[in-house]
């Protein structure tokens, strides 16, 4: 007899069929049949709703076919018409009381809830992005919705359905420094040739000159490195000021380049370096901070000009400037400088 006021353990998977073995930890483990379902009304109040179902072999079929089959469970083929269906709850999950059913003969069976897996790949994602899952489990079921990316943007698809979810996308405390290695990941997940962009000139290839760090708003990226390794720029005294506590105060922790916005009404720089202030090296303490390209070291997948067409018209006579990097030498930093053909034509 069990006290139904504690729990029990199972000692191992049970056997999910009546009279299949069931291990619970009483004292000791104690080996016990599955019994059939069965409510004795004289201790326990009868389900609510249950569900009306047809006789076996009449709508109610017996799916477990294989070797190992017991003729227990069962699939409703075509569903029910039934008052009682409004009463169930449009997703059943682990949270949720178990619902019942009853046969014609006054046999009980349990549902019993499985995945319902649907597909949702980058080559056939889901009409919706799973809005309406989410829709029917309050949100239980996360929308499948991602933000386009390099991984997904060759089968991004545009839907029209009312039920299309929007997905929540929070901040990851997990950092991933992006170096050889991680490059090198990036492109055994995805086969596509990623590189680090090196060498980028600060105008690009055109001759319009490039926003001063100095104008507010400005967003520009410096290289950090030895003070030995540079030539400081001759400074006024005020752009000096303001360019250095922006690159000692940055909040960015990246220890090889450096990115700052100048900001409104806090910092100024001269008249004259607001206005033209375009290569510029400083060096504070040890370090020296040089202008470089906003894209310098960045990630680009350059898979469009290893394609076949050669779309980006280089020069193969003596090897394919993007692909035998990457399958020959395995480097993932492509100097762009050192390409007959340049693939940036604009400052950014």
């Amino acid at each position: 007899v069990f006290d139904q006021s504690r729990g029990y353990d199972f000692c191992d998977r049970p056997e999910e069929w009546i009279n299949g073995t069931v291990k619970m930890r009483v004292k000791t483990c104690e080996s016990l049949k599955n019994p059939p379902i069965y409510f004795d009304t004289s201790v326990t109040d009868l389900p609510n709703p249950v569900v009306p179902l047809p006789a076996i072999g009449d709508g109610l079929e017996v799916i477990d076919t294989h070797m190992k089959s017991t003729g227990q469970e069962f699939i409703l083929v075509n569903g029910l018409d039934d008052d009682v269906c409004s009463k169930l709850p449009g997703v059943h999950d682990e949270n949720k009381p178990p619902m019942f059913g009853q046969l014609p003969d006054g046999t009980w069976l349990q549902f019993d809830p499985h995945f319902d897996v649907m597909e949702n790949t980058v080559e056939n994602p889901l009409s919706d992005g799973g809005g309406i899952k989410t829709f029917l489990t309050d949100g239980y079921t996360q929308c499948s919705n991602v933000a386009r990316s390099l991984f997904n943007e060759n089968g991004c698809k545009l839907s029209s359905e009312p039920t299309t979810c929007q997905g929540s996308y929070s901040r990851s405390d997990i950092k991933i420094d992006l170096n050889a290695d991680s490059i090198i990941a990036m492109r055994n997940i995805t086969g596509k040739y990623i590189y680090a962009i090196s060498n980028l000139p600060l105008r690009g290839d055109s001759d319009t000159p490039v926003v001063s760090a100095c104008q507010e708003g400005a967003k520009s990226r410096w290289d950090v490195l030895p003070s030995n390794e540079c030539v400081a720029t001759d400074l006024d005294d005020e752009t000096l000021e303001a360019l250095t506590a922006l690159l000692t105060k940055s909040p960015d922790t990246n220890a090889f380049i450096r990115d700052i916005t100048f900001p409104k009404h806090v910092h100024h720089c001269s008249a004259e370096s607001k206005e033209s202030l375009e290569e510029v090296s400083i060096i504070i303490d040890s370090e020296c901070f040089k202008r470089v390209h906003p894209d310098h070291m960045s990630i680009y997948d350059m898979s469009y000009c290893a394609n076949d067409d050669n779309p980006c018209l280089f020069d193969t006579s003596n090897g394919h400037p993007i692909k035998d990097l990457m399958e020959n030498d395995d480097n993932v930093f492509l100097d762009y400088l050192g390409q007959p053909n340049k693939f940036f034509d604009e400052s950014a």
